[in-house]
């Protein structure tokens, strides 16, 4: 099974449902709170003994469900574990606090979605809370799957379900499949490569936009203009969010007109990995490869798209015509010569053909391959506009 997030906006509330749901949410936040300070003292993350230390309190100190107590325990467990994976590796980490009211945390059998009706049901330690919701058309037919653990999260005046659905795993068909591989980084947001096809998606306007709300954000903070702040950081996001599903859209509809098997970056804990200046570190933190990768995770799910996950390491190093690996391959950001056979390409197009190959090659894939090379549309988002042909070699 495979888990999306669709962001569902709660309609607004009358007063009496405003704060139950309020009053839901800060006592959750008090119960997360709780268990934090609980772990510090039994100093372990095992969710057994937390359990066993702490349920019989918690349920006499918070008046909420029993899954919703648990939910509380884990969200606490979870951020006690990141804080100490972070700390393991020499990287700045304060214990969590959660000084801001946490999102509310619905297990499944406290979350029922009426889709038909546009409501959703959330049970509580008072009986049942209906709260109408907007379910845009594209995702009425998401909404309808089997959910998983969600999150109710409040931004502003708005109030947001963070539904998460589970879609069935994509069958492998059988047969000879064309492979594509996706290269994400910051000069260009994607490059897509396979048989036939080559896109580049370019990151200036994302650079633009981020380097623009970043200094707009530095002279409001500097007039103390906080809620300019906070409806700056939506309209950041909310660009971001768009800009994401364009591209996601974009890709699989280019897959699955070629039939074919999506390879993409296990990039999980590349921002811990990589330093720089402060520019770089800042839009490194702030690259939005994770949104990414889940819009395309639940897209190619929907159309039926296999995605398979490779080792990013080396592939800016390795020629894609070659094989060979070496640090000296890459003479710009935007240039890659192999010293062994003199291949010269656009680096990160080189990148999206060795993760192709390595995709191609792994094991999740048995013994199906398909060729890489041939002539390749090249299509350039942003700034660079119209098509040219280049000469697309693995």
């Amino acid at each position: 099974m495979q888990t999306g997030v669709l962001k569902l906006k709660i309609r607004t509330l009358n007063r009496g449902k405003l704060e139950r749901l309020l009053d839901m949410q800060t006592e959750f936040t008090a119960c997360v709170r709780f268990h934090c300070e609980r772990i510090s003292i039994l100093g372990t993350t095992n969710a057994t003994e937390v359990h066993r230390d702490c349920y019989r309190e918690a349920r006499d100190l918070f008046r909420l469900p029993a899954s919703t107590l648990q939910q509380a325990r884990d969200k606490a467990i979870a951020a006690t574990r990141s804080f100490l994976q972070r700390k393991k590796r020499d990287r700045r980490a304060n214990p969590p606090t959660f000084r801001e009211p946490v999102p509310l945390r619905l297990a499944v059998e406290n979350l029922k979605v009426l889709p038909d009706e546009g409501m959703i049901r959330v049970s509580t330690p008072d009986g049942f809370l209906w709260l109408p919701i907007l379910i845009p058309a594209c995702f009425a037919a998401a909404a309808r799957l089997q959910h998983a653990v969600s999150e109710i999260v409040r931004k502003g005046k708005d109030w947001f379900l963070m539904l998460a659905v589970k879609t069935e795993d994509v069958p492998s068909p059988q047969g000879e499949r064309p492979h594509f591989g996706i290269d994400l980084g910051l000069a260009n947001v994607a490059v897509l490569s396979g048989p036939g096809v080559v896109k580049f998606f370019d990151g200036k306007p994302l650079r633009y936009i981020q380097g623009r709300f970043f200094g707009y954000r530095q002279a409001l903070q500097q007039k103390r203009k906080t809620g300019m702040v906070r409806r700056s950081k939506g309209k950041e996001s909310r660009w971001i969010t768009g800009m994401n599903h364009r591209i996601s859209r974009e890709i699989v509809d280019l897959v699955v007109a070629a039939g074919g098997v999506l390879h993409v970056e296990r990039l999980k804990g590349i921002r811990e990995r990589c330093k720089g200046t402060a520019k770089t570190n800042r839009m490194l933190h702030s690259w939005p490869f994770g949104q990414l990768l889940e819009f395309l995770k639940y897209k190619a799910a929907r159309a039926g798209v296999e995605i398979i996950e490779v080792d990013p390491r080396k592939t800016s190093q390795t020629c894609g015509k070659c094989g060979h690996a070496e640090r000296g391959n890459r003479l710009r950001q935007a240039v890659f010569k192999c010293k062994r056979c003199g291949h010269t390409t656009h680096a990160d197009l080189n990148a999206a053909h060795v993760i192709a190959a390595r995709g191609a090659c792994s094991p999740d894939m048995g013994e199906v391959t398909a060729p890489l090379s041939g002539e390749a549309m090249v299509t350039r988002k942003g700034r660079h506009r119209g098509n040219r042909n280049l000469e697309s070699s693995s």
